[in-house]
């Protein structure tokens, strides 16, 4: 009986354990090898055993698949290995931001009951009339600021958390919404951040938050950090 020699068995290393084979196919991996290998020395014919230098051959291959297993698992651990680390070091960064001052893209204020809250929005050109609407967590309008014509670019607001009528509002967050016009009555296209000193760090699967008191701030989302004033 004529058997085929297993240097024509196809390696794959996604037979190995922990690996998943998505494909389908019959590749084999480091335990099927080596049961062939042994089921071919046990049913060779015994009027025509395998070669020395045949065997050599294949134990030669079975030893590269083990190589080639051994530097995927290490590979892998070291993937490992190195997202913790990432990880660790995004964790230490974003619990250093504590007390600092941050800027992230958002239209949204946070109102601690106490200090002033400031904002940042940028103008696409030259406004002869800009107003700022608060909003609160039902999109009623607690507050509009008057802040007169503006220039193209950055510009900044405070908001002491008093409504229209002079009354103080809860503490929270609350929207803003930037409506500028130019001389012709055309409207002005804005963008705004939300800025403030990040008061606590909290860790969840959706990612880092940095918190200006009640308003959260994914941290790959903060464009700039600053001593706070």
């Amino acid at each position: 009986m004529a058997i085929d020699p297993l240097g024509t068995i196809p390696i794959d290393l996604r037979g190995t354990p922990g690996a998943r084979d998505t494909s389908g196919n019959t590749s084999l991996g480091r335990d099927e090898f080596l049961r062939l290998l042994v089921s071919q020395l046990s049913n060779q014919d015994p009027l025509n055993p395998l070669e020395g230098q045949e065997f050599a051959a294949q134990l030669a291959q079975f030893t590269s698949v083990e190589q080639l297993i051994n530097i995927d698992e290490t590979l892998a651990q070291q993937g490992e290995m190195n997202g913790m680390l990432a990880q660790s070091m995004n964790n230490g960064v974003a619990a250093g931001l504590i007390g600092k001052s941050i800027e992230a893209p958002g239209n949204q204020v946070n109102w601690d009951g106490e200090a002033a809250s400031e904002g940042r929005f940028s103008l696409d050109g030259n406004a002869a009339s800009v107003k700022i609407e608060l909003r609160d967590s039902t999109g009623f309008v607690v507050r509009t600021l008057d802040l007169g014509a503006l220039s193209d670019g950055e510009q900044d607001f405070n908001w002491d958390g008093k409504d229209d009528a002079g009354n103080s509002v809860a503490a929270g967050v609350y929207t803003t919404t930037v409506v500028a016009q130019d001389s012709n009555g055309d409207a002005v296209a804005s963008s705004s951040t939300v800025r403030g000193q990040v008061s606590r760090v909290t860790f969840s699967p959706e990612g880092v938050f940095l918190w200006i008191g009640h308003l959260p701030v994914n941290m790959s989302a903060v464009q700039s950090v600053g001593e706070s004033e």
